[in-house]
């Protein structure tokens, strides 16, 4: 828009003089004077604006400092508090199952799956033999599809035995192994050269956890080599740290 650049006056299109000064008006107003504040434009000093602005600056910084100090230490506090938790996932229900309960679940699982099997497959027979009075729309289709399911129930249950069968002989390998690890963990591990080892003092319980189980952990790997990481972290959850450090007050 048109500008006067002595009035400081905008003029709608059109027109070319300004009607105070008579001064020509230029094509539009320089980007520094409209940017600049009104009281600066017309020369108008304001008390204490600049002492504003600048303690305002300071205010700022100065909650942006605590601000970032405060975020790094909770930072820090859920780290530890992240790790601690991640050492005990074990007992909270983590990940791995011993051979065991793999067994177990497996043989349940059989059991169900072959008798509903046989017995679908019992039904399907005397229904097509007309033994028993079902009687369907389609017949052939209908004893067709439902004896396939059922087929398939009792090879399912079939592969489940044998998958239980395996992991009968695993678990018997995984209890001679625990019984190993156990007694050298008997012989060789004491709470007091531990805790002066990860320096025990002045720290949280769960962080003074994480550093035990982390310490255990990487003696056994050091000792024994090829160890399932799972199990490990089962055995020193379930067995090793209680029986180290039972009755040892924090």
């Amino acid at each position: 828009m048109p500008w006067c650049p002595k009035c400081k006056t905008e003029y709608r299109d059109g027109f070319r003089v300004c009607a105070d000064c008579g001064s020509e008006l230029v094509a539009e107003q320089p980007i520094e004077e409209r940017k600049a504040p009104q009281w600066e434009a017309a020369g108008v000093d304001i008390p204490g604006m600049e002492a504003a602005s600048s303690s305002e600056e300071e205010t700022v910084e100065e909650i942006q400092g605590e601000s970032a100090e405060n975020r790094d230490e909770t930072e820090d506090e859920g780290a530890e508090k992240r790790k601690g938790e991640s050492s005990k996932s074990g007992k909270s229900g983590g990940l791995y199952q011993d051979s065991s309960e793999r067994a177990s679940e497996n043989r349940s699982s059989a059991w169900i799956l072959l008798i509903l099997g046989i017995l679908g497959l019992i039904v399907v027979v005397l229904g097509a033999t007309e033994v028993l009075p079902i009687h369907m729309g389609n017949s052939y289709l209908f004893y067709g599809v439902m004896g396939a399911i059922f087929i398939l129930f009792v090879v399912s249950g079939v592969v489940s035995m044998k998958n239980a069968k395996f992991f009968e002989k695993k678990a018997e390998s995984e209890n001679s192994l625990r019984t190993t690890l156990l007694e050298w963990c008997r012989v060789n591990l004491d709470a007091a050269e531990i805790d002066g080892k990860i320096g025990a003092q002045g720290v949280s319980e769960e962080v003074l956890y994480f550093r035990r189980f982390s310490y255990i952990k990487e003696k056994m790997n050091h000792q024994f080599v090829n160890l399932d990481q799972g199990f490990l972290d089962r055995l020193i959850d379930d067995y090793v740290y209680d029986s180290v450090f039972e009755g040892k007050s924090e």
